[in-house]
């Protein structure tokens, strides 16, 4: 579902959380209190951060478009604008042209770039009666197409219409965070409102007083500045890996792929550098390297194929003086007879699949025979050659070259041949070289426990090689013809996969995510859209479709696959850290929780002024909170958040119980109560800012000493902005006891409620 900047701004402003924090506000401007109103700056922070973070990502959406060519020529000659085709028309495409419409050739002949839709590198050739699809691209030739289908109805114009879709990423980070801020919000309405009656009817406290003290006790309860903590540390890591040429698109994607367990990776631009290389030439004997790469020079000077193949053959041959031929006549590369082929004074040259070559060259009564059912082929299964295609003239060598070319085909080697007449010249290599560090970057993933997952539209036995050569180990799986319900079970028994198409890679981590992974993936061609959108984490690469970059969660734009390791560092030091800080806001909600039911039952009004807990949130919480969530942390992300912080708060909070109940038994007047519940608070924070930061650092023990002197001073010279009043000996005697037994009674509880974690109470 899409959704407006005018509905997002509607639920990112009208929310429980909002509505109460924007009551409390109110009430506490009409008591006068001006002090108290620290909190709302925090307040407006998160909904700020929310509400930019939504829109942000909703516009980029808005951007993804696969078609970027807008005026086309129909059959008449006229011009049309592309959003004003409709279905009947006829179109003329040539060389350059993106097809804009699902439709039928009906006259012409071309090659056509599909890679874009199915993740194949190989140019289609097509004519007339054949299906062409929107978003690919006609390379040679010229195609009178008939349009059938049209804008959002194609098939590609579905796919960017899912792509459009509004997506919550998924955060266990975000998702413990809200569940406890959702459940504070929910609980402190009938609270405030108990508190509230209590004070004013009960306790016969005045009005603006118990406002204020209600307002205290509400603050406490929701721990706002955790959430505005994790989008700054989620923002500060984003920024780190900015520097690193990674852009960040979605601020929790990071956590995301830090506890990710599989890892779905296509092949070309992610594991390979996405061009292609010639890696060497292989001579027949009577033939050296030099002779054969200066043939090859002379011919790509004459022949005008632009595809990757012949650009890498003149790459690789640029160094040589080209051999001077006659030309008699030339047949450029289709993707029908798969080789090139030029007619010289020397004789015949080609160049391109042994196969093809070896399929063409045949007599033509065997062709006939063949046609006719006398034979299968004239190649036996494995590659070998029957008899009539040597009879053809290539001699009893061939089967020992076309084992040779299997050899290199399955070390991940694209081979083609050049023949002169009948007789092998050379075979000649070809790779997409892997991108440097990949085999660290696998080797990084595997020792993580992460399982990767290589899914690519190319041939299986090239994957394959492309992929063991990398560190993945495993057979290719070809999911050519694999029905749907068997993609599960394939997803849990092999990890290379090749002859995938787009909707079946979305099938394939929507089975991980049933199975209970954490899924990313990465891809940069329009095929991958529909599974970056689908995986829990979408990785796009700098150089790939603009489509996939629109809709991935963060994008490589060096293209360097090895930037992953340090993203997954960035997200677990967030993780890690966040987690063990957090424990120091919730501290404060747990007691505010438990001083309120003790005010209901048994103190006459909440000890607290909301400035008060403001300053010692500040102080003790939220600026050793910021400090502490940016140290380095790399290591692995365990158990459940919200166990582990609540875990690590409780003894905190009940201190804080024990400590004040204390307090109340004392004498005196309800200022001083309240001024001695403040330094006790004070005081514990500031012990369970000690432990958390164990084991302690130089920054820590700076940080520690640091807010400690803050706080004193924030005691001894802002005394009236806080509402402290002076202590008489014997309450300040026991303020001073109970600040020294604070740490053994911290202990003490830590000690007890491992015992009955383990327990299982």
């Amino acid at each position: 579902m899409k959704h407006s900047c005018r509905d997002i701004f509607l639920r990112q402003t009208f929310t429980l959380f909002n509505g109460v924090n924007l009551v409390l506000a109110l009430l506490i401007a009409w008591t006068g209190s001006w002090q108290n109103l620290f909190f709302t700056g925090t307040v407006l922070t998160n909904w700020l951060i929310g509400m930019v973070q939504e829109i942000r990502a909703r516009k980029t959406l808005d951007r993804l478009a696969l078609l970027h060519q807008d005026v086309y020529t129909l059959e008449n000659g006229s011009r049309i604008r592309r959003d004003d085709l409709q279905p009947g028309m006829v179109l003329v495409l040539v060389q350059g042209d993106q097809v804009p419409c699902d439709g039928r050739i009906v006259a012409g002949v071309g090659e056509v770039d599909e890679s874009q839709r199915t993740g194949e590198s190989e140019e289609v050739l097509r004519q007339p009666g054949d299906q062409l699809y929107a978003g690919t691209t006609v390379i040679s030739g010229r195609l009178s197409v008939k349009a059938v289908k049209t804008g959002q109805e194609t098939a590609a114009g579905r796919m960017m219409q899912e792509a459009r879709g509004h997506k919550t990423f998924s955060s266990p980070l975000r998702q413990a965070i809200d569940t406890i801020v959702r459940f504070c919000t929910l609980a402190i309405v009938p609270c405030g409102l108990l508190l509230f009656a209590r004070s004013v009817f009960i306790s016969h406290v005045p009005v603006k007083q118990a406002i204020n003290s209600m307002a205290a006790a509400l603050i406490g309860m929701i721990p706002e500045g955790l959430v505005v903590l994790t989008s700054i540390a989620l923002a500060v890591a984003s920024v780190k890996l900015a520097r690193q040429q990674v852009l960040v698109q979605q601020l929790y994607c990071s956590e995301t792929l830090a506890r990710t367990d599989v890892l779905c990776l296509d092949k070309t631009g992610t594991l390979t550098q996405g061009k292609m290389t010639m890696t060497g030439v292989i001579p027949e004997p009577g033939w050296d390297q030099m002779k054969v790469r200066r043939i090859l020079a002379g011919l790509y000077a004459q022949l005008p194929d632009s595809n990757a193949t012949a650009e890498a053959i003149r790459a690789g041959c640029r160094d040589v003086i080209p051999e001077s031929f006659q030309v008699q006549s030339m047949t450029p590369f289709t993707s029908a007879t798969k080789y090139s082929r030029v007619v010289t004074a020397q004789g015949t040259w080609r160049i391109g699949a042994l196969t093809s070559i070896l399929a063409d060259s045949m007599p033509a009564a065997v062709q006939a025979e063949d046609a006719a059912g006398g034979q299968e082929s004239s190649k036996d299964p494995a590659g070998g050659i029957t008899p009539d295609t040597r009879e053809a003239g290539f001699g009893p060598d061939l089967e020992r070259v076309l084992r040779e070319q299997q050899a290199w085909a399955a070390r991940g080697r694209r081979v083609l041949a050049l023949v002169l007449d009948a007789h092998v010249v050379a075979l000649i290599l070809f790779q997409d070289p892997l991108k440097p560090e990949v085999g660290q970057t696998v080797e990084y993933f595997l020792k993580q426990g992460v399982s990767l997952k290589v899914i690519s539209g190319d041939d299986p036995a090239t994957v394959q090689a492309i992929a063991n050569e990398a560190g993945i180990p495993g057979e290719a799986v070809s999911m050519q013809d694999v029905p749907g319900d068997r993609i599960p079970e394939l997803m849990q028994s092999h990890s290379i996969f090749g002859r995938v198409r787009p909707e079946q890679k979305k099938a394939m981590v929507q089975a991980l995510q049933a199975a209970g992974h954490v899924v990313a993936m990465t891809g940069d061609g329009v095929n991958d859209v529909p599974a970056l959108k689908a995986a829990d984490c979408s990785i796009a690469m700098g150089a790939g479709a603009q489509a996939a970059r629109a809709v991935a969660s963060m994008i490589l734009l060096n293209n360097q696959f090895d930037d992953l390791p340090q993203i997954v560092i960035q997200g677990r030091r967030v993780i890690n850290n966040i987690q063990r800080t957090a424990s120091l806001f919730l501290v404060k909600t747990l007691f505010s929780f438990g001083l309120t039911v003790l005010t209901l039952l048994f103190f006459k009004v909440y000890p607290f002024e909301p400035v008060q807990l403001s300053v010692i949130s500040a102080l003790a919480t939220g600026i050793p909170s910021f400090v502490l969530t940016l140290e380095p942390n790399d290591a692995r992300v365990t158990g459940d958040f919200l166990k582990n912080v609540l875990s690590r708060a409780v003894p905190g909070a009940f201190n804080v119980l024990l400590m004040v109940s204390l307090a109340r038994l004392v004498p005196g007047s309800q200022g001083q109560f309240s001024t001695m519940a403040t330094l006790m608070a004070g005081m514990n924070a500031l012990w369970v800012l000690f432990y958390v930061c164990q084991p302690m650092t130089r920054i820590r023990q700076v940080l520690v000493a640091v807010m400690t002197l803050g706080f004193a001073a924030a005691v001894l010279c802002f005394g009236r902005l806080m509402f402290l009043v002076p202590l008489t000996a014997l309450q300040t005697g026991v303020v001073v006891i109970c600040g020294l037994c604070m740490p053994f009674v911290l202990k003490g509880l830590q000690v007890l409620e491992r015992r009955l974690l383990r327990a299982g109470v």
